[in-house]
Formats: structure tokens, C-alpha cells, sequence
């Protein structure tokens, strides 16, 4: 099983997936596919059809509260109610 967070203690980034890429391929892309910056620091990545599929936190070490936000949406699109 796919780790759904992962850190690089390299570039201090932080990814996780909130769901599995929507695709056979992560070679399959589209217009849709690419990343938004949505706040100074988070990225949320698009799948080819449209969604999020992934949050990345730069600088992870110095932004606790968008790892929350983050892990925030990895519990809400599995299922549990965020506390």
C-alpha cells in the first residue's frame, strides 16, 4: 500500500494524497492536470479530471498550520470527520 503522506526532509516538503491519481497513468494528463498555489507555502495538485488530488506543503517544518490543513483534507476525503 501507498504511503498517503510523504516528506522530503530534503526541500521540507510535505505531500499528501487525498486520493489516488484518477488516471492509468500519472502520464495521463491534460489542460486540468497541473498545480494552484492557494495560499503562500500550500500547493494543491489537480488530477486529469479536474479535482485535487494532492496538498504539498513547502517549507513544512515552518508551517504547522497548513500540515494541518492538509491532513485536515486527507481525513476528510477518507471519511473522517475532522476534530
Amino acid at each position: 500500500m501507498k504511503e498517503p503522506v510523504l516528506y522530503d526532509p530534503e526541500t521540507d516538503n510535505l505531500l499528501g494524497e487525498i486520493r489516488p491519481w484518477p488516471a492509468a497513468s500519472p502520464a495521463e494528463v491534460n489542460e486540468d492536470v497541473g498545480g494552484e498555489d492557494t495560499d503562500e507555502g500550500l500547493v494543491v495538485h489537480y488530477g486529469p479530471d479536474g479535482r485535487p488530488h494532492a496538498y504539498e506543503v513547502e517549507h513544512a517544518s515552518a508551517r504547522p498550520e497548513l500540515v494541518a490543513r492538509a491532513l485536515n483534507a486527507l481525513r476528510a476525503a477518507k471519511g473522517y470527520a475532522a476534530t
